[in-house]
């Protein structure tokens, strides 16, 4: 079988193509996973101090106000529906830093699996354009596609599972910060509604 040297410089360009588009991929992995880890971490740890600030500061003046002689507490219940809501707000922000890590992970891990797949797949298609040493004869590049075409499944299998993981956990990295900016506000709400009831 004759190749076209044409043809064959064509097929060298897809795969080393392919190739850079696996390493970018793999690049912005990494650079994003840094900088996505290190907002959230600074964001949900400050809403966490926030929240366990504001729980101190609330019984500091619930102390201020039992130590008060003759001065009765109004509303106990909002200042206990006010911890509830912060303590809420504090776990559900420091599991929200560990569920994005796991996300991003998964997220960026699917896309690199993809380039994979890819860069796979355009070898595969290329493979009869290209003069490889030990793949001298059809059925050579025959069992050849046939080996990277398993590799290429059983990849795409990872692919999935990576996919069904970046889905959930962003579903739950999504809840969890969703909890976290309601109940802090929620919280904060209740907390000033006690305070000028008490004042």
């Amino acid at each position: 079988m004759d190749l076209d040297p044409v043809r064959a410089q064509f097929a060298q360009q897809n795969i080393r193509d392919a190739k850079l588009r696996t390493q970018s991929a793999r690049q912005k992995f990494e650079e994003e996973s840094i900088r996505t880890r290190e907002g959230t971490d600074r964001f949900y740890g400050n809403l966490a101090l926030f929240s366990s600030g504001t729980i101190a500061l609330s019984v500091t003046f619930l102390g201020y106000l039992k130590s008060t002689p003759g001065r009765i507490v109004l509303y106990p219940r909002a200042l206990v529906a006010t911890w509830i809501s912060l303590l809420v707000c504090v776990v559900a922000a420091l599991f929200c830093n560990l569920v994005s890590y796991y996300y991003v992970h998964f997220a960026r891990l699917h896309a690199y699996v993809d380039s994979l797949v890819e860069q796979n797949e355009t070898y595969i298609q290329e493979l009869d354009n290209l003069y490889v040493v030990n793949l001298t004869t059809p059925e050579a590049k025959q069992e050849q596609k046939k080996r990277l075409n398993d590799e290429a499944n059983r990849i795409r299998a990872d692919s999935n599972w990576n996919k069904r993981r970046e889905t959930f956990f962003s579903a739950l990295s999504t809840g969890l910060g969703w909890i976290s900016r309601v109940a802090f506000p929620f919280g904060l709400g209740l907390l000033i509604f006690f305070a000028a009831k008490n004042m």
